[in-house]
């Protein structure tokens, strides 16, 4: 059996679950996750944050099924983690008890500063390298912001506001919108100048929520939360119409049902601190609190870092669905040799060798599922799956080179619906012309060293066997340029 850790995140407004599952010392990807509208915070607010019967019996209830799917997952590991609402409790310590004495769950109630530092330490793991950012994580209760500065963490801040919080003190009275923003600007004097940065890195329900209406008003052409970028002043708009329409108009702006009672009070928030950071892009995160509490246990010996160009989900892939490693990382190779070795005739920027290199690796994903059609089997894996440490363009760009790894190169109508995200058609051409060579020059699976020489409009390929299969193969490829391939025995 696989290690498989569960991690519980009891907020103000929600209780959420994630199972995770170990294919390496450091890959993994999610198998479970689970999330109730618990709303413990609720009526805590208004009354000097004492937890109300009710929504504690209702957390009690999600937390007792929860355990059940641990039990049934046969998860080796479990931490559990409470925030704002807990915290704020004077009679917290009567619901932990009895979550432990009746569950055997123990529940960790941790402070704001750690929270936002979970959330921070998911950014810098999971998302595309990050050097200079400020987190923030909008949630029932409280707000948490942490700064990066040259890809560290540097400091890290709570604040009590939070949507269920202003939810209960103005919006639930008269929608007092003017009051609330007086009340948030009075809570943000507290916060330092030099969390102020030019991008965010959004996390929690509200920024994720706002994100998708963003990426719909786009016609976007991928689903993934997670990595996806915007610029905060094209949207601004629907920020403002959102904060400022009744909860009947919301479904109008493209917000979701299970959003309606928090939506406002959470873009209020968003707002007021764009304005105090001074923001200009946010990156919107998947990942959170959850994941940082496992990252934190899956990294304890590294200082808290994967190693030096680890790539989770392209490891996980990996682990999970090739067969054939040693196969698929000399196809690798080999595609970063001829990337050099056709350099004068491509003139593509370099930075676009860790692209060609993962999609190299990960052409044969799909092979697992059917043998017929494989590159279509692994664009699809590879479309929604490679999410974590790469961005947006990276992850098309990789599946579409694995997708047309085959004789014909992809025109401008097969890369079309994703054209915001990718380079000109030539280097999407350049790469999958790349790849399909070095599948065919590895067309027996004999791993064979060779050696390139580009000279007088001729790739010259030196090896120590024929390739007889690798020429037939190659004489099928179509090029982007005209010039000979030749393969001489040494």
């Amino acid at each position: 059996m696989a290690k498989r850790t569960a991690v519980i995140d009891i907020g103000s407004n929600s209780a959420r679950m994630v199972v995770f599952e170990k294919s390496s010392a450091y890959a993994f990807h999610l198998i479970k996750e689970i999330k109730s509208r618990i709303r413990i915070g609720e009526g805590a607010y208004e009354n000097s944050g004492v937890l109300q019967q009710i929504p504690m019996q209702r957390a009690y209830d999600t937390l007792e099924e929860f355990c059940q799917i641990i039990k049934n997952l046969k998860c080796r590991k479990t931490f559990c983690v409470a925030t704002s609402a807990l915290r704020d409790a004077p009679n917290a310590k009567e619901f932990t008890q009895r979550v432990k004495k009746e569950l055997n769950l123990n529940i960790k109630i941790i402070d704001g500063k750690k929270e936002a530092y979970y959330g921070a330490l998911a950014s810098l793991n999971l998302l595309k390298p990050i050097k200079n950012a400020t987190t923030i994580d909008i949630g029932g209760g409280s707000t948490e912001l942490a700064s990066i500065v040259e890809g560290k963490i540097v400091d890290t801040i709570s604040i009590d506001i939070g949507t269920v919080r202003l939810k209960e003190l103005f919006f639930d009275k008269s929608n007092e919108v003017e009051k609330a923003k007086q009340f948030i600007d009075k809570k943000l004097q507290k916060l330092p100048d030099h969390f102020k940065s030019d991008t965010i890195i959004g996390i929690g329900g509200t920024i994720r929520a706002f994100s998708d209406i963003v990426m719909k008003k786009m016609n976007y052409p991928l689903e993934t939360i997670h990595g996806f970028e915007y610029s905060i002043e094209e949207f601004r708009y629907i920020l403002n119409q959102i904060i400022t329409s009744n909860t009947l108009e919301l479904k109008n702006y493209g917000v979701k049902k299970d959003r309606y009672d928090t939506m406002r009070e959470g873009c209020t928030i968003y707002r007021e601190l764009i304005d105090s950071l001074g923001a200009k892009n946010t990156i919107t995160n998947g990942a959170g609190v959850r994941e940082g509490v496992y990252l934190q246990d899956l990294l304890r010996s590294s200082n808290q870092r994967f190693p030096q160009n680890f790539k989770v989900s392209a490891r996980s892939l990996s682990d999970r669905f090739i067969d054939n490693t040693k196969e698929s990382l000399h196809v690798s190779k080999l595609s970063q040799k001829l990337f050099d070795a056709l350099e004068y005739l491509h003139q593509i920027e370099p930075r676009y060798k860790e692209e060609l290199q993962i999609a190299a690796k990960l052409y044969s994903v799909g092979r697992i599922l059917s043998f017929y059609q494989e590159h279509l089997h692994s664009f699809y894996f590879i479309l929604n799956n490679l999410n974590y440490n790469f961005s947006h363009n990276q992850k098309v760009l990789i599946a579409l080179l694995v997708k047309y790894h085959t004789k014909k190169l992809p025109s401008y109508e097969d890369v079309k619906a994703y054209e915001i995200l990718l380079p000109n058609i030539e280097i999407v051409n350049w790469l999958s012309f790349i790849i399909s060579l070095a599948k065919c020059l590895n067309a027996n699976f004999s791993n064979t060293n060779l050696e390139f020489v580009y000279e007088n409009h001729t790739l010259k390929i030196k090896s120590p066997e024929k390739l007889f299969l690798a020429k037939e193969c190659i004489k099928k490829l179509v090029k982007p340029a005209s010039f000979a391939i030749v393969i001489e025995t040494v």
